[in-house]
């Protein structure tokens, strides 16, 4: 389809009929991961020659927007422009600033970047890091079955959880656990893995390692600078239907308050971690209002009708259940163009650690 442009002319004719559909891509890490990095190789969406064709493919069928135009579209009706395209990074990789925001600038895309700013703020590494670098040095010494009990767990029976070190899968099976275990006291988890594993934990060790992946306050700053909106990811990147209801205020309005004391500006959206929808949840949905929020964006796979004012009882987007497009260091360009022409090739969303 892209040989015979196909795909030009489908971004060419929505252009023309500026048709209200809004298109949300989500990155997380620009990298080409290395082989023996002990970093969670999922997290990087695209190497950064790939993040540069994808972006001047942004500039070249689409129109990139703010967060701004972005609200200005769900919450004042404004019209669409021709085939706008939100380009966000959710957790606050270095990458953020370091790789994608030059690529960016020079070819005239701005971004939205949400941020968990309690990584930021006490320079911690994130929690789907840790495990991937708990792992990845206990595979250098161990194989077998480990197992520890899951603390904090809101079930009527312990949660054990049991696998194998030395296994691809585990990463995946102890971070699907954390993302699906309501009132998980993730910090005693973490601790107890790493006793498990017989892998050292130190907050000196946390910190080096966060240097190393996570921007401080003065890049999230010069991110701003550059032109690039910041916006929230939460405090402490818990899934917010794993969070107790006594909690979701310090997760959601706390986020907001960390970045509009740095940064000096409002902060109206927030990407859910993990990105699951909130739909048939109306205690998160009040929970996200009541904090200020006038966007949430999730990873449900798919665009948004943006109709205007007077149709939006039919079917029109939820400005808090925005869908998003999840990247992948698989995709070719060609499967990347069709994904903006035509949505529903897309992939599914890959619930990451991210």
């Amino acid at each position: 389809m892209r040989r015979t442009k196909v795909l030009s002319g489908v971004l060419r004719m929505r252009a023309a009929l500026r048709l209200p559909v809004l298109t949300v891509l989500t990155y997380h890490h620009i990298e080409d991961p290395e082989d023996g990095s002990p970093f969670d190789p999922g997290v990087a969406d695209a190497t950064p020659e790939q993040f540069r064709r994808q972006m001047e493919m942004v500039a070249r069928y689409g129109t990139a927007l703010s967060i701004d135009e972005v609200c200005r579209i769900f919450c004042d009706g404004e019209r669409p422009p021709p085939n706008p395209v939100l380009v966000t990074f959710d957790d606050g990789y270095r990458s953020c600033l370091e790789v994608a925001t030059p690529i960016l600038r020079q070819v005239g895309v701005p971004a939205t970047f949400f941020v968990a700013t309690r990584f930021v703020e006490e320079r911690r590494l994130f929690w789907w890091e840790r495990v991937s670098v708990l792992l990845a040095s206990a595979r250098q010494r161990r194989r077998g079955l480990v197992r520890l009990a899951v603390p904090g767990a809101a079930a009527a029976t312990p949660v054990e959880l049991a696998f194998d070190a030395g296994a691809p899968s585990a990463l995946g099976t102890v971070t699907r656990l954390i993302k699906d275990t309501p009132g998980l006291e993730l910090e005693a988890l973490l601790s107890a893995l790493a006793l498990a594993l017989g892998e050292p934990w130190t907050l000196q060790r946390d910190r080096e390692l966060a240097d190393r992946l996570i921007m401080t306050w003065d890049q999230v700053r010069a991110l701003a600078a550059a032109g690039m909106d910041v916006e929230s990811h939460t405090r402490s990147h818990r899934v917010l239907q794993t969070v107790p209801a006594a909690e979701l205020h310090a997760e959601l309005a706390g986020s907001r308050q960390d970045l509009e004391r740095e940064l000096g500006r409002p902060v109206r959206a927030i990407a859910y971690p993990v990105g699951r929808p909130l739909a048939g949840n109306p205690l998160l949905r009040a929970a996200v209002r009541d904090a200020g929020y006038t966007l949430g964006f999730t990873n449900a796979t798919g665009t948004n009708a943006v109709l205007p004012p007077a149709l939006r009882r039919f079917r029109s987007a939820d400005p808090f259940d925005v869908c998003r497009l999840a990247m992948g260091r698989d995709f070719s360009d060609a499967m990347f163009l069709g994904q903006l022409a035509l949505p529903p090739l897309a992939h599914p969303a890959r619930h990451s650690g991210a």
